[in-house]
């Protein structure tokens, strides 16, 4: 899985989805051409990494509804994964041994086993608690978003690190951008009108200069962000939109996903019937168990 808001764990890729997706100004410190095309290119560049962040936000979002959604089917599913996983290692190794003509030590078979699915282990917790957390998230409602999202629009336009460079120097700026960053990821409106309060008194208390801008390079940071969206456009979890959005998809997605489970759940009937057989012809049985 792509996460665009911070790491994140591998769900399926969803099949059929698709989406369509000149001079210095004086006494302001900008030093680039500002006007291309009839077009401010420093506010071009605004524009787009403030509809990058969005979308990243977007990313959230759907990643959170698609996990409410399938989050429970897709964790059952690598869960019989790694049964399977399982049963073929301890099948492998019991031919290992009896190729060589060795007794199976039961004990000392599950432990070298069990040492080798610690990180299959890790992602299946991993994938439980995230489909937890994102059963207990609720929906956000379309009032929240539209203002959080007109407040980040002012904000970000003074206060975004890539438009103004004290945003990074600054102490009180650079932790007033991550709590601003972090209350537009939640849509907490409250949160950032309190704060939009606070960030204009420290541009203030800083004076002019905390807003002068030099961009010499505003055509490749033009590029660098439209390739940027047009990634986060195309790849999951933004592509979970239009299947979120349709409920043939939806169902038809459910259908394979269930599809799947069934074939995993047919493997493994058949390792556990090979396994127990050799087991058996060595006098051996092993009672699973999952960590």
């Amino acid at each position: 899985m792509r996460c665009c808001a911070g790491g994140g764990l591998y769900f399926p890729p969803v099949f059929g989805s698709s989406v369509d997706g000149g001079g210095e100004m004086s006494g302001s410190g900008y030093s680039l051409d500002v006007i291309k095309n009839g077009k401010g290119r420093l506010e071009e560049y605004e524009e787009l990494l403030i509809r990058r962040d969005q979308l990243i936000r977007e990313c959230g979002s759907y990643m959170t509804a698609f996990t409410q959604e399938f989050g429970e089917l897709i964790t059952a599913n690598f869960e019989l994964k790694v049964e399977c996983i399982k049963k073929k290692k301890t099948i492998s190794y019991c031919r290992r041994r009896m190729n060589r003509g060795l007794a199976i030590n039961s004990t000392r078979m599950q432990e070298e086993i069990e040492q080798e699915m610690t990180l299959y282990y890790t992602q299946l917790n991993e994938m439980l608690r995230d489909t937890e957390r994102a059963k207990k998230a609720g929906t956000i409602s379309e009032f929240r978003l539209i203002c959080s999202k007109k407040i980040y629009r002012r904000l970000a336009k003074i206060l975004h690190p890539d438009i103004n460079g004290k945003t990074g120097e600054n102490e009180t700026l650079k932790e007033l951008w991550e709590r601003i960053s972090a209350a537009y990821q939640r849509s907490d409106v409250d949160t950032l009108e309190d704060l939009e309060v606070l960030a204009r008194r420290a541009m203030e208390d800083l004076g002019d200069d905390a807003v002068k801008i030099e961009l010499d390079d505003i055509e490749e940071r033009i590029e660098r962000v439209e390739r940027q969206i047009n990634e986060i456009l195309t790849t999951e979890p933004y592509i979970y939109g239009e299947l979120l959005q349709d409920e043939k998809k939806k169902q038809a997605y459910k259908e394979q996903l269930q599809a799947e489970h069934d074939d995993y759940e047919q493997y493994l009937e058949s390792l556990t019937r090979t396994l127990d057989q050799m087991l058996g012809e060595g006098g051996v049985k092993v009672v699973w168990k999952m960590n």
